[in-house]
């Protein structure tokens, strides 16, 4: 026997049906309809003598379809967060991609399993990669006669390429996640008056900046929603993103170690632990350092230390902010810093969500970003900011910055 099993965000079990109808004309195809979980055999005469093929499909969904995985509440809620558990506990090398594909799961709101007695016949194997490709799925499946880019079982995306297997190997730099909006946009009269203003006001600064505008991009949290975090932690992590992104430009390992004792940095998230402890970082971590100053940038912008987040089409002034933090001592450093109102953090939040968006629309279509806006600025910031606001309550090295 063979069988794989295909994860999708939308809600898709017609598709299904239409798909395998279109392929087999000649099967006969039985459905059977139990509300979030559904079946369908289709069984294939080949020849008067021979024994009838059959292919069979098991498809459950989401009791309540969401974007997110923040409670277990169905069969298939559990396996997802089963799954998200056991991709943490792999040996990943591309922290990035997997990062988003972590997204992609817990986003998911279908499962649909297909099962042969025998092998996958040309047929059948039309019908996955083509319910792969319009489902934008992900597979989870062992090898045999369509999946054989692992020696063992491992997933893959809707071009049925290796995104990771059970020691951490991928042949594949990216993912898209792509979601429908029915699945996470609140009513137009959930949202305060507030939040409503905030994105109106967001969508004119961008319109006049030229940048892509999203009509269907839902508004951040309220106000009375969220919790921003504490001081004392977020100056813990301006001195740990300051650490880290001059370990990024190459400043040396003693003086860098002199930098931690002087000013007392102690609070490194795991993942910069380790780059501060490579003694050789290659280029995706090298990368991935020194652009923590457009984070830096942004939490020293929070904390009243820069006047203002200027349009992302430049990156920051790595200078004036260094100084800002190496001149005075911490403590003559944490005196100084008056933390922004709430509302003014959401308001950058709010655009710079919708400048991700546009980043991500571009990326997808193959296209410059519009309005000039630097992407990996963008994604900084917007990392920052999401972490700043407790977005989905994710520490530094999980946060996730959805559009």
């Amino acid at each position: 026997m063979e069988n794989c099993t295909l994860y999708s965000h939308q809600l898709a079990f017609d598709k299904v049906v239409e798909i395998v109808k279109s392929k087999l004309p000649k099967a006969k195809v039985e459905v059977f309809d139990e509300g979030n979980r559904k079946s369908l055999e289709a069984t294939i005469k080949s020849g008067f003598f021979s024994k009838p093929k059959t292919l069979k499909i098991n498809y459950r969904q989401r009791e309540n379809p969401s974007y997110k995985l923040d409670q277990v509440e169905c069969g298939l809620t559990q396996n997802l967060a089963g799954m998200v558990g056991y991709i943490k506990k792999l040996p990943v090398k591309n922290k990035e991609l997997i990062s988003k594909f972590l997204y992609k799961v817990m986003s998911t709101n279908s499962e649909i399993s297909f099962m042969v007695e025998t092998e996958f016949n040309p047929e059948v194997k039309s019908i996955i990669k083509e319910a792969a490709n319009v489902l934008e799925a992900f597979v989870f499946t062992p090898p045999n006669g369509l999946f054989n880019k692992s020696n063992g079982q491992y997933f893959a995306d809707q071009n049925l390429d290796l995104i990771l297997d059970g020691q951490g190997n991928s042949l594949v730099n990216n993912i898209d996640v792509r979601i429908d909006a029915k699945y996470h946009d609140e009513p137009s009269d959930a949202n305060t008056q507030d939040q409503k203003n905030r994105k109106d006001r967001s969508n004119t600064i961008l319109n006049q900046h030229g940048v892509k505008v999203s009509g269907t991009l839902p508004c951040v949290a309220d106000a009375s929603e969220v919790v921003i975090r504490n001081q004392k932690v977020i100056i813990e992590r301006i001195y740990a993103l300051l650490l880290t992104a001059a370990k990024g430009e190459g400043v040396a390992q003693e003086n860098l170690q002199r930098l931690r004792q002087d000013k007392r940095i102690d609070k490194l998230s795991v993942k910069e632990e380790t780059v501060f402890n490579t003694p050789s970082l290659d280029d995706q971590s090298r990368a991935y350092a020194t652009w923590r100053y457009e984070s830096l940038y942004t939490l020293m912008w929070a904390v009243g230390m820069m006047e203002e987040l200027k349009y992302p089409n430049e990156i920051c002034d790595v200078k004036t902010i260094v100084g800002k933090l190496f001149q005075p001592s911490r403590e003559e450093f944490e005196e100084a810093i008056n933390l922004r109102i709430k509302e003014e953090i959401l308001d950058e939040l709010d655009i710079t969500y919708r400048m991700n968006w546009a980043c991500v629309d571009a990326r997808i279509k193959g296209e410059q970003p519009s309005g000039n806006i630097n992407p990996s600025v963008v994604y900084e910031r917007h990392y920052a900011l999401n972490w700043l606001t407790n977005y989905r309550s994710q520490e530094w090295d999980d946060v996730s910055t959805d559009t």
